[in-house]
């Protein structure tokens, strides 16, 4: 009899641990979907995928999946990007959960008190903005001018990258990300020029290394 006056007792107490463990999973999750945010963002070799789309696998009790992502461009050809990111999770509690936590109300035949929903959590636990940041090379960085054929670099006369382009804010900090100058990334430059053909065989070297 006495076991049977504390297990409500258990199963609230136990449903409170497993609560607070599911809570701790998902901080952690969090912060690796904080991760997964600004490398998808400056991913620039596949589809960009949104991450209400993504991390749902991550997050199975998951109602709704946001992130705040934010890139700053120094010009509109910039080969460098500043992102940053943080997520927020809307959830709801297992109902399993709800039920032992409440099991000493259930128990007597007495009415369970109102449980307050499970709203949001974010990755921040100081209300920070942006939780993860990363300095990636942009989209568009492929035509840059420092990709051309060495032949092209020669001929163009391109020794130095003094461009807009090419200068980088003296500090990467959150405050690029406030009001940014550039956010498109995916503006390209102009196409390279066709490569110069600085290498040609001898006539007289083709024949004689031609089998017959």
């Amino acid at each position: 009899m006495e076991f049977v006056l504390v297990l409500p007792l258990y199963m609230a107490t136990l449903g409170g641990i497993l609560w607070l463990g599911l809570k701790s999973l998902d901080a952690t999750n969090l912060r690796s979907a904080d991760h997964w945010g600004v490398w998808m963002a400056g991913n620039r070799f596949s589809m960009r995928v949104p991450a209400a789309l993504a991390l749902l696998e991550m997050f199975p009790r998951a109602t709704l999946i946001t992130t705040n992502q934010q890139r700053a461009l120094n010009d509109e050809h910039s080969y460098l990007q500043f992102i940053g990111s943080r997520t927020t999770l809307y959830e709801t509690r297992p109902g399993f959960l709800d039920n032992w936590i409440n099991m000493p109300y259930t128990a007597r035949g007495e009415k369970k008190p109102f449980s307050l929903p499970e709203l949001q959590m974010t990755s921040s636990r100081y209300g920070n903005r942006y939780t993860q940041c990363i300095i990636m090379r942009s989209k568009a960085s492929a035509t840059d001018k420092r990709h051309w054929d060495a032949s092209l670099l020669v001929k163009n006369s391109i020794w130095k990258f003094e461009s807009a382009s090419s200068r980088y804010p003296g500090e990467w900090n959150l405050k690029l990300l406030e009001d940014p100058k550039h956010t498109d990334d995916t503006v390209e430059q102009e196409k390279e020029p066709k490569k110069i053909n600085f290498y040609e065989r001898f006539d007289k070297y083709e024949k004689w290394s031609t089998s017959k």
